[in-house]
């Protein structure tokens, strides 16, 4: 799209990069909701389309403006992944690891981006199946992980890891995360795995208080199969994934998860640098001068 700006002395064309935007905003959150009237006003002065709502975007929209925070965009991740629309995350609270401008500086970077001055990133999801017999009963994408547990939190859970149809071990333990590079900073970095460049091609497992100290935080190539074999799925156990779905696990069931076949193409300021983020929110030291 070719937008027309006008002043006393000049006519200005300028070509934008994306011409239809969906919006998305946090539901039920006025503060959202808030600001992605501003950013909509904002877009049609500068002559861009807007839609909402899943079905036009999914149909109609060349990029996608998250407005609320890394649970919104990991949320939109799993929703839009198949359709190949970059996704820019605006944060309405402190810096995110994923939804990384602030609101402060929201009219400045939108502006970058529609001119073209952006850093796109492409991040992996895995794609988890539940599955009985050979047969699929339940199937969801995670951009930062799947995670199988108990309801009953005071209870361990014992299961069998395969990887590529290999056996792996067996554990008892409060459960098991299985992570991409993305997640690498969320529950898995809390139960002691290692932190993935996102542009490390990798899978991590990581178990979760288990009864053998032995067991340690494995990463296995990304063109991996993970299988989990609950023993006793017969008491509340569940695959949940990015900390926002769940499917429970029946007996006879297992769980089988590999990558994704699409990736989600993440949009950054010019500037963005991952290692700052990193520093910024796990409060690491400046630099020595």
């Amino acid at each position: 799209m070719v937008a027309i700006l006008n002043n006393s002395s000049a006519i200005f064309e300028i070509n934008f990069m994306f011409n239809t935007i969906g919006i998305i905003s946090k539901p039920f959150d006025p503060v959202s909701k808030g600001t992605a009237d501003e950013l909509r006003i904002f877009l049609k002065t500068q002559g861009v389309g807007v839609v909402e709502g899943n079905a036009l975007i999914a149909d109609q929209a060349d990029l996608i403006i998250v407005v609320g925070g890394d649970g919104s965009l990991l949320n939109t991740a799993r929703t839009f992944v198949d359709n190949n629309i970059p996704i820019l995350g605006i944060n309405l609270g402190r810096l995110g690891f994923l939804a990384d401008v602030s609101v402060g500086h929201m009219f400045d970077i939108v502006s970058q981006v529609l001119a073209g001055k952006f850093t796109k990133e492409d991040r992996c999801l895995l794609s988890c199946q539940v599955e009985q017999d050979g047969r699929v009963v339940h199937q969801s994408a995670a951009l930062n992980d799947a995670v199988i547990n108990r309801q009953d939190a005071l209870k361990m859970i014992e299961f069998d890891v395969y990887i590529d149809d290999k056996f792996v071990n067996n554990q008892r333990a409060d459960g098991l995360i299985i992570t991409t590079p993305t997640g690498s900073t969320a529950y898995a970095l809390s139960s002691g795995g290692p932190i993935m460049h996102p542009g490390v091609n990798a899978i991590g497992i990581v178990s979760i208080c288990p009864h053998t100290m032995s067991h340690r935080p494995l990463l296995v190539p990304g063109g991996s199969e993970v299988v989990v074999r609950v023993k006793d799925a017969s008491e509340g156990v569940s695959v949940h994934i990015d900390g926002q779905e769940s499917f429970p696990i029946l007996p006879d069931q297992e769980i089988r998860v590999r990558q994704h076949g699409s990736f989600v193409h993440l949009l950054h300021p010019q500037d963005y640098d991952y290692f700052e983020i990193i520093r910024s929110k796990l409060h690491w030291g400046s630099k020595l001068s």
